[in-house]
């Protein structure tokens, strides 16, 4: 297959892991309704030589180390799966990389348009030490990172797409998740929730004032993100709920029985992430769909592919 690097390519990392095939496969659907190129990369342990390296081509699969046809077999078995669920029409390339998984996903996220990787349900303690590849790649990508989980979506064709707004800052992940309503013909919901914290329970204003203002404001905070994308994407059905609560418990409900779920993120260090439990983290930990995680930086890649 072509090596070649396509621009604006849909990139997916695999494994052979039942996850990583669960990648593959939205990443393939994905390739197919943006008609855009699939490139399906694996890494593996960067102690093969430079001859073995460059042997191992189509022509030359079988030499190298057992690590490096490994890669192979494993990106083998995904292109089979590629071009099973979409037909040999699909733009489709193949290429294992040496290095560990997260360097090569984000040095891939560099020139993607987005990038999908598959990440396994993590008991409590390995959530607390591990940094899942997934987790790691969705925090730091230049690119959109879309994580499919072992729990894949149990949504059917033309269910919601949700979006997390968090502030005015959600601007990038809302145009996302307006973007895939569009394209693939969902509606929106849109979520923002709010908490009472301590400052405003020791404040001289009664509880019920101080919900009713931050509900007040949470409201024209969602308005202010949603009304102009609403304006530009006049037939996407649109949902606007401002709840109090857990923004990451309130949006893994929703996600039970949604297409995508949609989060934001500051692009916080993985320490930083497991510290501070930020949203986008915690969705990704326990969603029951795809999610994606936008960073503002990134905005403009899945824009280009947007186009019919």
């Amino acid at each position: 297959m072509d090596t070649h690097q396509h621009p604006q390519a849909v990139v997916v990392g695999v494994d052979g892991s039942v996850t990583a095939d669960l990648a593959v496969a939205w990443a393939a659907e994905y390739a197919g309704a943006l008609r855009s190129p699939l490139r399906i990369v694996t890494a593996y342990p960067p102690d093969a030589s430079a001859e073995e390296i460059r042997a191992a081509t189509d022509d030359g699969r079988k030499a190298g180390t057992h690590a490096l046809r490994l890669a192979w077999q494993h990106l083998d078995d995904a292109a089979r799966s590629a071009t099973t669920a979409l037909g040999p029409d699909l733009q489709l390339e193949t290429v294992p990389v040496p290095g560990s998984p997260t360097s090569v996903l984000l040095d891939e996220s560099q020139r993607a348009a987005i990038l999908v990787v598959g990440s396994r349900r993590l008991g409590r303690v390995h959530r607390v030490f591990s940094v899942s590849t997934g987790a790691t790649s969705a925090a730091k990508a230049a690119c959109p990172v879309v994580v499919v989980r072992e729990a894949v979506s149990r949504s059917l064709s033309g269910t919601r797409v949700v979006v997390g707004v968090e502030g005015p800052d959600s601007g990038s992940a809302a145009a996302f998740a307006f973007e895939q309503a569009h394209r693939f013909g969902a509606g929106l919901t849109a979520v923002h929730s709010w908490t009472l914290n301590s400052a405003d329970l020791g404040s001289l204003v009664s509880p019920q004032a101080q919900r009713q203002r931050l509900q007040t404001r949470s409201q024209a905070l969602l308005d202010e993100v949603l009304t102009p994308l609403a304006a530009a994407y006049p037939d996407v059905d649109v949902r606007r709920y401002v709840v109090e609560g857990s923004a990451p418990e309130r949006l893994v409900e929703l996600s039970e029985n949604a297409r995508l779920l949609v989060v934001g993120s500051r692009g916080l260090s993985p320490l930083s992430a497991m510290v501070l439990g930020s949203v986008s983290r915690e969705v990704v930990a326990h969603a029951h769909c795809p999610v994606a995680v936008i960073h503002a930086r990134s905005a403009r890649r899945p824009t280009a592919l947007a186009q019919s």
